[in-house]
């Protein structure tokens, strides 16, 4: 799944988003309306440049953002920016690359935990010392 594949920059609508991914995902519009429990006909409008609702938006950003949490949070919340329904994100929120952490993470045992605890504080005296 991975939405990072994606050229965020150059996705200025959610037509152009979805377009691109059922083209990676080699999805017709039936298989990718399939995945999210949505219509063909509507995602052949997304995909021509309709708006589509708040609630179409989330079955969305559920159905391609891969198996993490956090990582359908971020989805959802650029989903919904491109569609107007949220403004650009405020410091502090949750950034896509640390949603896919915090998955990934989650699934660490207490052990492999403080390695990557360890890690982060090498990365960061490194990155301080640039």
């Amino acid at each position: 799944m991975n939405q990072s594949n994606l050229d965020r920059g150059s996705l200025k609508t959610l037509g152009k988003w979805l377009g691109k991914k059922c083209q990676e995902e080699h999805l017709s519009y039936r298989k990718a309306a399939e995945k999210a429990g949505l219509s063909h006909v509507t995602i052949a409008e997304i995909i021509n440049g309709k708006r589509p609702s708040a609630a179409t938006v989330k079955k969305l950003a559920e159905a391609f953002s891969g198996n993490g949490e956090h990582q359908w949070v971020a989805l959802e919340d650029f989903l919904l920016i491109l569609c107007g329904y949220r403004s650009e994100k405020k410091e502090g929120e949750i950034s896509e690359p640390l949603a896919r952490l915090m998955d990934k993470l989650s699934e660490f045992s207490e052990a492999q935990l403080e390695i990557m605890g360890r890690f982060a504080d090498f990365v960061t005296k490194i990155g301080n010392k640039e």
